[in-house]
């Protein structure tokens, strides 16, 4: 219709330019109008002028209408030419969701869907399997800060029937310092083997498996879980800024000569000639904290410069909390799994609930080797720490600190990263797995299990401890960790009822 009005249209202009032309080269020819019109009926040039005059015409407005006929008609046809086209994708993609307007969704749904979205790829990722070596591959993870965001990742296959009394898998202590040293945090062996078994808790099959290495005291780790995934998309720098400089938050950071840190309590003056492995700074901000450790990523940092560590948490009495002003309360809401009142896969007994610890380090922190007497599970929501786990009964080659009254008691005060001869002979009949824990993930440490922590860059993780077993009493010997009795049901000094410093 478009191109016929357009062709119509162009045969008028055609036609009045021709008598036009007529009436000026030959205003006395009749039979001249003839030839270049036929079948026109002749008229005097002069009675035709008159009648133009009189109707308001003249050869410029013709071309005027003519070209903005011509142009309306060319925008309507393209405007349903490109109305076609785009019924015609959505023919393609019935199922295409179309784009909300802007702020028409909550931002806890758009959160919730960014959460998911990184669950799915994640979950790509991990599901590129290896017949070949039977294992699972997964990675690189670009959005992981320094050299951990270019490894590869390879996890061994799911037990269906799980085997307690060979798992986990272990390598002697100085076989896994000596692969990889704990002060080398930018050399990251890739692929790296993951051997602890990792579950899907949004899978009701593989959720009940990890219920059995739970309920068996044995380490393993879990992802694709809604709070964690949420977190970890809401623990942005700005975020953390506004809640952690807020009135209502309270946070300490402990500064080292180099990247170690020791655990210590205020019990200094039980113990003659003994000095703070660390200092604790009161004036350092959130802010100045979060800077030194970005710099640390994008510049580097050696081994044997000041590290500094940020520690704070909540206690179980604030865990569900409603009251703004009750301090850590961000904490709690944006980690409800660990806050609820309810039991749950993470709480399974809710009266033994001892709080949420938060650990802000840089990179290539260390929190020397020690155990806890409660069940930790271990949610990373930023960058990647890497954890050395030994079972219990290898306490005893660990040069743990056995006096109570010692301000550092449960902690070794052997140099994992550093071993002398001594050190390495006991290392060498200790049982050990090393795993890396990427943000996204949970790793559950059992009762009494012996942990070595290293911050692979900037981290953010939390960890919920709800008390020990008390099956899990009997995994060490009275000689390794106590004098007789029954053992104590330490928890990790981490709380800020007990004044430490603890490192998870």
């Amino acid at each position: 219709e478009v191109l016929c009005s357009v062709i119509v249209c162009h045969q008028e202009v055609a036609r009045r330019r021709r008598e036009y032309w007529l009436t000026r080269l030959a205003p006395d020819s009749g039979a001249l109008r003839q030839q270049l019109v036929p079948g026109a009926a002749w008229v005097a040039p002069g009675r035709l002028m008159e009648k133009r005059k009189r109707q308001g015409q003249s050869p410029l407005m013709t071309y005027v209408v003519a070209g903005t006929l011509f142009v309306v008609a060319l925008v309507m046809y393209l405007l349903r030419f490109l109305t076609k086209l785009h019924h015609s994708d959505q023919a393609l993609m019935p199922n295409a969701p179309m784009p909300a307007a802007p702020g028409s969704q909550p931002q806890s749904v758009v959160l919730a869907q960014a959460a998911e979205s990184r669950r799915l790829d994640s979950e790509r990722n991990r599901m590129q399997h290896d017949p070949a070596r039977g294992l699972r591959t997964a990675g690189p993870f670009p959005d992981l800060p320094g050299s951990v965001g270019t490894v590869k990742f390879e996890y061994v296959n799911i037990e269906h029937t799980p085997d307690f009394d060979n798992y986990p898998p272990y390598h002697t202590l100085a076989e896994i310092v000596d692969h990889w040293n704990p002060d080398d945090s930018d050399n990251i062996p890739s692929p790296f083997l993951e051997e602890l078994q990792v579950f899907n808790y949004s899978d009701p099959y593989e959720l009940a498996l990890a219920e059995q290495y739970r309920n068996a005291e044995v380490p393993f780790k879990i992802h694709s879980i809604p709070d964690v995934d949420g977190a970890t998309e809401r623990w942005t720098d700005s975020y953390l800024l506004r809640e952690m400089e807020s009135s209502h938050m309270h946070y300490k950071v402990e500064e080292s000569k180099n990247n170690h840190f020791m655990y210590w309590t205020q019990k200094s003056s039980r113990v003659k000639k003994w000095t703070p492995p660390t200092k604790r700074l009161g004036s350092m901000t959130f802010k100045t904290w979060l800077k030194i450790a970005r710099d640390g990523d994008s510049l580097g940092i050696g081994a044997e410069e000041k590290h500094y560590y940020l520690m704070t948490g909540v206690e179980a009495g604030r865990l569900v909390a409603r009251d703004p002003n009750h301090l850590g309360q961000f904490v709690s809401t944006d980690l409800g799994m660990f806050s609820t009142t309810k039991k749950n896969f993470f709480i399974t007994n809710v009266a033994a609930n001892k709080g949420i610890q938060c650990r802000f380090g840089m990179k290539g922190v260390i929190a020397e080797a020690h155990y806890d007497g409660g069940r930790n599970m271990v949610a990373m929501l930023k960058g990647a720490k890497r954890y050395i786990l030994s079972p219990p009964k290898d306490c005893e080659r660990l040069s743990i600190i056995k006096e109570k009254a010692h301000p550092s008691y449960r902690h070794s005060t052997a140099d994992w990263s550093n071993m002398d001869a001594d050190v390495r002979r006991e290392f060498s009949q200790v049982s050990a797995v090393d795993t890396i824990l990427r943000q996204g993930e949970v790793l559950y440490i059992p009762s009494f299990w012996f942990h070595y922590i290293i911050s692979l860059d900037y981290s953010s993780s939390v960890t919920h401890d709800q008390g020990a077993l008390r099956a899990a009493r009997g995994h060490m010997t009275s000689s390794c960790a106590w004098a007789g009795g029954q053992p104590p049901n330490e928890s990790h000094g981490g709380s800020e009822s007990h004044g430490g410093s603890a490192v998870l």
